[in-house]
């Protein structure tokens, strides 16, 4: 029999792994997030080309791009299975770092829907973009995509409100009612406002779906905006989806 002490110092350091495991994530990024050029993401545009390397790639997958948001980002590929999805999060990337390797982040994989998750990195650390200067970024993004003449449909996600940083929300709320304006004219972009489904009745963002730093959305924040973004696919008709085993 194991003692009472040795059981609850086993259940703790249990407990203390999710967080290990994201104070080791955070660490790593906000390192890189130091460096201003595209170049701090090298060694993880590697890491996914060697992991390619020996992987079965579906054909047009659901692709979502982003940076730490994304790489947190779990269960979604059960959710939406039979449709493949392929997540590529690349630390804390701003929209920048993802144009910057639009080749080797987007068109490699060839999706037929493109995931587009912009992080708080855009404001704080990496960035300090203003609304504008954001949609400019992600107008330019989605026109260099569409250059290469590949059709595929594009669900941008707002950026999302969260507890620890108030002073960002006038400014979201600005970057969505330009993309809301941007994404009338372009009938294959659809923009996602998650922040209605992860707010509290007072209207500001409800911390029950955030994990403790006040940034990262936990398990039920990443599932409200995972049954958000299939009720947005399943209003799209339906598409034929195949794997085919690569290099």
């Amino acid at each position: 029999m194991y003692s009472w002490n040795t059981i609850r110092t086993f259940c703790a350091i249990l407990l203390l792994i999710p967080v290990i495991h994201l104070v080791y994530l955070v660490s790593q990024d906000v390192t890189a997030s130091m460096q201003a050029s595209p170049e701090a993401w090298a060694g993880e545009i590697a890491a996914y080309s060697a992991q390619d390397q020996s992987a079965t790639l579906p054909v047009k997958p659901i692709l979502v791009v982003g940076g730490r948001q994304v790489k947190l980002w779990r269960g979604l590929e059960d959710l939406l299975s039979p449709r493949p999805v392929l997540m590529r999060g690349l630390g804390d990337a701003i929209v920048e770092d993802m144009t910057y390797y639009h080749s080797e982040l987007i068109g490699h994989y060839q999706p037929g829907v493109l995931v587009i998750l912009p992080g708080t990195s855009e404001f704080h650390i990496r960035d300090n973009k203003s609304a504008e200067e954001l949609v400019v970024a992600i107008r330019e993004l989605v026109t260099l995509d569409e250059s290469y003449k590949v059709p595929r449909q594009y669900y941008i996600f707002a950026p999302i409100k969260t507890p620890l940083y108030t002073e960002d929300y006038v400014k979201i709320d600005e970057t969505t009612a330009l993309l809301t304006q941007w994404a009338q004219g372009q009938p294959n972009v659809t923009i996602l406002n998650a922040n209605t489904f992860l707010t509290s009745r007072k209207g500001k963002p409800n911390p029950n779906f955030f994990r403790l730093d006040g940034v990262n959305l936990n398990e039920h924040g990443y599932l409200r905006i995972s049954v958000m973004l299939q009720s947005k696919l399943n209003e799209k008709p339906a598409q034929e989806y195949v794997t085919l085993s690569t290099f």
